[in-house]
Order: C-alpha cells, then sequence, then structure tokens
C-alpha cells in the first residue's frame, strides 16, 4: 500500500475508509485537509497530496515530527468544542435581550407576593 503525503505540511496523511465502501480518505494531521481516492488527479497532479513508495524510516525522519493518533483526536476535540462554543455564545446573544423584555413586562411586587405565600 502507498502512502500519501500532503504536499502543504510534508508530513504523511492519516488514513481511513468506511466498512465495505471503495473509497478511502486521507487527512493531513496538521492542516486538516482531506482527500478522497474518488479523485485520483489531485494525486497524480501533486494538488495537494501525492503519493509515494513507502514511508520514510522513524530514524531518518528530520524535520517537522508526526502527530501521534492522540494529538489528532485532541486537535478535532478542540475545533469541535470551539464551533459549539461559538454557536451557544451566538445563540446566546440573540436571546439574551429578549429575556430582558420578558422580565421587564411581568414584574412581580414584593408585597403581593409575601401575601400569597400561606
Amino acid at each position: 500500500m502507498t502512502a500519501v503525503e500532503c504536499t502543504h505540511c510534508r508530513v504523511l496523511m492519516t488514513s481511513r475508509s468506511a466498512p465495505g465502501s471503495p473509497v478511502r480518505y486521507w487527512q493531513c494531521p496538521f492542516c486538516a485537509r482531506t482527500y478522497a481516492s474518488q479523485y485520483g488527479e489531485v494525486f497524480t497532479r501533486g494538488a495537494g497530496a501525492r503519493q509515494i513508495e513507502k514511508p520514510p524510516p522513524r530514524e531518518e525522519v528530520s524535520g517537522a515530527p508526526q502527530a501521534t493518533r492522540e494529538e489528532i483526536r485532541w486537535t478535532q476535540l478542540k475545533m469541535r468544542a470551539a464551533r459549539w462554543f461559538a454557536r451557544l455564545e451566538q445563540e446566546g446573544a440573540r436571546a439574551a435581550p429578549q429575556v430582558e423584555r420578558s422580565q421587564a413586562k411581568t414584574p412581580v411586587p414584593v408585597a403581593a407576593a409575601a401575601r400569597s405565600v400561606p
């Protein structure tokens, strides 16, 4: 099996495929660019990714270190959390004026509330 290298970061890309699917996906652990085996011209022209015959041995690798699976998962988790927090902030900003208006319309006097309690 040939390895795929990201032409932007010059690192080996991680690979995955769904069970029973002929399509294989490669993703760069640093820039998160993803390529599918359906688009062979990406690999033949070297536009973003290129196939290499065999990965270089670990001892001879110089330059940027390769990301581990744990580092890739952690980066994906941080990106997902950042999107979630941004969405919460956006929804909170939209909902905040509505809450203030509803509270301003129906104030409950303290004396009336105290009389209604048995």
